[in-house]
């Protein structure tokens, strides 16, 4: 009873290490001793990493002999932007594209998890895809470019390259007909395949410049205009306390022609009453674009009463115009109102 009990504790021993039924069978049937036995993985997989790698080594319980990995499908971490998280879900498609292959085939896969906190140096967020990696071209620690496919639906869309961005605001210019370019603020949505969606500033069917090469060189000086579209110049030293919010209207024309034209407008000062016997001065200015110099032309108005000013102005092409009315009284700026004037 005693050997029996001890060939059965040997047996179960043999099984706790994995030895196959097979192998404990003719070990008891040759009944001789052996130093090596075959030991067969559970799984199928790569050996990634290998402790007993040769004879005399010593072991113990805690340490790890051999790391098998299965690598016919594959985790992917991608790194997504926190403004394009809204887009992303769990269960869309995904395809891989590797950067280093051109000829690879890409391949598909599935967005399965979200990892729940963002890097606050990169802005992104790691999102786990699972990927089928049947011939094993995606190996571990391997770079590789994600795509998501996601239906915006119909938007209205303009290329990259008609956009002109000044840091703070997007422009882009449309095409009014007989040379003239008018620069529309737009408001930008999501961008993809070389075209920004719009939102607001444009509407189907309007010209646009979507190759603005003739700007390209005056880019900067242009960003600086439409920064200050709007906004009053500073007052000359020693005049800020003189200085007054004004309001200018530009009466007379509404639209102007290339050439001579007779600028009217009134000037009023905050409490709406029009300002009497001013100097006032009017400056027309276009930034630098490409080869062609910055303009700018000028025009000193006479007063006509009720706080009307008149004078001639030359118009040199046709454009949106930079306009400043600067106000001065007893030798005193009163205030400088940025304003435009259009001209076809």
């Amino acid at each position: 009873g005693g050997s029996n009990n001890l060939l059965e504790a040997t047996r179960r021993r043999l099984k706790l290490w994995d030895i196959t039924d097979e192998e404990i069978a003719t070990l008891e049937k040759e009944g001789q001793v052996k130093r090596a036995l075959t030991m067969y993985s559970p799984v199928s997989g790569i050996v990634t990493e290998r402790a007993a790698y040769h004879h005399g080594r010593y072991v113990n319980p805690e340490m790890d002999l051999y790391t098998i990995v299965d690598l016919s499908t594959v985790w992917v971490l991608a790194e997504v932007y926190e403004y394009e998280l809204p887009f992303v879900k769990v269960g869309q498609i995904a395809e891989i594209e590797f950067p280093y292959a051109s000829n690879a085939q890409a391949l598909r896969g599935r967005v399965t998890f979200f990892y729940p906190y963002l890097n606050p140096k990169t802005r992104t967020t790691q999102v786990r895809m699972e990927f089928p990696n049947p011939d094993l071209s995606l190996r571990p620690d391997m770079f590789v470019n994600v795509k998501v496919k996601i239906d915006l639906g119909r938007q209205l869309v303009v290329p990259e390259d008609a956009v002109l961005d000044t840091g703070t605001e997007r422009y882009v210019f449309v095409d009014k007909g007989e040379g003239y370019f008018e620069p529309r603020l737009v408001e930008l949505g999501a961008e993809a395949g070389g075209y920004y969606a719009i939102k607001s500033g444009l509407k189907s069917g309007e010209k646009i410049v979507t190759a603005a090469n003739f700007i390209l060189d005056s880019e900067s000086r242009l960003k600086g205009a439409f920064a200050n579209m709007g906004k009053p110049a500073p007052p000359e030293p020693g005049e800020a306390a003189a200085a007054q919010k004004l309001s200018v209207e530009i009466r007379q024309p509404k639209e102007a022609k290339v050439g001579r034209n007779t600028l009217v407008l009134v000037v009023r000062d905050a409490t709406g009453q029009p300002i009497e016997g001013a100097d006032v001065e009017v400056t027309l200015f276009m930034p630098q674009m490409g080869s062609m110099p910055p303009m700018s032309a000028k025009a000193v108005l006479k007063h006509q009463g009720q706080g009307q000013y008149s004078g001639a102005i030359d118009v040199p092409m046709a454009w949106t115009w930079q306009t400043t009315v600067m106000v001065k009284k007893d030798g005193k700026t009163l205030g400088t109102v940025e304003t435009s004037l259009t001209a076809r």
